[in-house]
């Protein structure tokens, strides 16, 4: 941009800032630029930003330490340390109890602890047992002392007049210094001091000529009314100077890959439905044709509770041919062989699969069509790593309908899948105690270049759907949404999904 178009372009409070740094010979502090242009900090630094942008000015910043006195070593600057007042009161009456000596000193308890402290440490008093009694004594050492000011006194004393550059006290002040601070009279702060400097680029702005004319930037509806708009100078704007980054509030980025998730389903025609954190192992196993003994309930998978003790069991009658079909079988198979236990069954767990919520929906509504999905969270005893969490989203589906076969599941499912972006899928056999033919599928993750298990998938067995009065084929699917949702959003661990990261939350991008 030229120059002279800068120029034009800057403020009045720039103007001066430039202005003030020519009248300093081109490099000085910021508060001294501040004094001389009549600006106060704040001020001159949004200045000095727009300068330093236009490479009109640099700015070198130092860090400085500056030794600063706490309120206890203010009032040790005034009243003097308390072995020194102690010891001008030993002086003044001899040996004594310190007892006796502290309070002609008129030193507090805590004060007293201390000046004795630092009294031995600097080898001014000693303690003497004389006639049962232990006394003060004062040294040769203290006797001198009366007479002239120690290191850290003086320091105590510069300090009180100003505080100072840690980098400009002599360097027999050093070691007082670290003495004080180890007391806790004195604190040490970091400052950062910036100088700014004209550039050459700062310096032919200045040879055109500036003038730090007032400018309006704002038209108000008192220069409207009044007519002044057409004599006062306005600011000129650059319309293609970067802005500051905005990050408006947005939903969090999983929560935008379920609403996707969903959107898909609601389209495809499917209902959605809601399951509960809480379920009975009636539900969550037993009502699924999961045996009672399966590994599956131990509590290295599912999440059992100590309270509840109990939940409630549905009609007794589809317990009953829940039971019948785990001890005897239905449609021609034998079963698991083994006693069904009711109390098992009311034990209660954190729900650990969205498909207790559909054979729920299942039970009450035994006839086609049915075509509905839960989105929800489940909860097992996962050791946590990269791909695994202990709670996580799934993703659940069944339909109904006279004459469906896996193939139509297998194309609902890449539909799905396809339709949100991840074209690279495949299935393979897979075993579930509750669905035959049953398969899994795995989505490709570029970003590990490897393949990675997202969902399960089957027709329900007829154990699981003639206890339930359901005399018709039923698809089910369950996604682990999670792992979904990571490939999806080109995230390498599926920790980072609940990390809380602020900068990557404010800048992801809304899908």
């Amino acid at each position: 941009m030229d120059i002279s178009t800068v120029v034009e372009g800057l403020s009045a409070q720039e103007k001066k800032v430039l202005l003030a740094l020519q009248q300093l010979e081109g490099k000085a502090s910021v508060a001294d630029v501040g004094r001389r242009a009549g600006l106060d900090q704040a001020t001159v630094m949004r200045a000095v930003l727009t300068l330093s942008e236009h490479g009109l000015i640099e700015v070198f910043e130092k860090k400085i330490s500056k030794a600063i006195l706490t309120p206890e070593g203010w009032g040790y600057a005034r009243d003097g340390l308390p072995e020194r007042r102690m010891l001008v009161a030993l002086a003044s009456c001899g040996s004594e109890v310190a007892d006796e000596i502290a309070a002609r000193a008129a030193l507090k308890e805590d004060q007293k602890q201390i000046a004795l402290t630092w009294l031995k440490r600097k080898g001014w008093a000693e303690f003497l047992r004389r006639e049962e009694k232990t006394l003060l004594s004062i040294t040769e050492g203290g006797g001198a002392a009366l007479s002239q000011k120690t290191p850290d006194e003086t320091l105590l004393e510069l300090l009180s007049a100003q505080e100072r550059n840690v980098d400009e006290l002599p360097a027999d002040m050093k070691e007082p210094l670290r003495t004080l601070v180890g007391r806790k009279l004195v604190r040490l702060e970091e400052e950062t001091q910036r100088e700014l400097k004209l550039t050459t680029i700062g310096i032919q702005a200045l040879e055109l000529g500036i003038e730090p004319t007032e400018e309006v930037s704002e038209l108000t509806h008192g220069l409207l009314m009044s007519g002044r708009w057409q004599e006062v100078k306005l600011r000129r704007y650059d319309v293609v100077a970067p802005g500051a980054p905005i990050y408006p509030g947005k939903i969090h980025p999983q929560q935008q890959v379920i609403d996707e998730l969903r959107e898909i389903l609601l389209e495809m025609g499917f209902v959605e439905i809601r399951g509960k954190i809480v379920e009975s192992e009636f539900w969550n196993f037993d009502a699924l044709f999961q045996a009672q003994d399966h590994p599956a309930r131990e509590i290295h998978d599912s999440l059992s509770l100590s309270k509840p003790e109990r939940t409630k069991l549905p009609q007794l009658v589809l317990v009953k041919r829940v039971a019948a079909a785990h001890e005897h079988g239905v449609a021609g198979s034998k079963g698991w062989g083994y006693k069904f236990n009711t109390d098992i069954s009311r034990r209660p767990v954190l729900c650990s699969q969205t498909t207790a919520a559909t054979v729920r929906y299942l039970a009450s509504h035994p006839e086609p069509p049915v075509k509905v999905f839960c989105i929800d969270r489940v909860y097992r005893h996962e050791k946590i790593d990269y791909k695994h969490l202990a709670e996580f989203y799934q993703a659940e589906g069944i339909v109904m309908d006279p004459g469906l076969t896996l193939r139509d599941m297998l194309g609902y499912l890449k539909q799905i899948v396809v339709k949100l972006g991840l074209p690279k899928i495949r299935f393979r056999p897979g075993y579930f105690p509750y669905t035959e033919p049953s398969v899994e599928a795995d989505v490709y993750f570029p970003e590990k270049r490897e393949w990675l298990e997202v969902l399960g998938a089957g027709m329900f067995r007829p154990e699981l759907l003639r206890p339930l009065g359901v005399r018709h084929p039923v698809l089910a699917w369950g996604i682990g949404f999670s792992r979904l949702a990571m490939i999806k959003l080109g995230i390498d661990d599926i920790r980072d999904l609940y990390r809380n990261d602020i900068e990557w939350l404010q800048k992801r991008r809304m899908i």
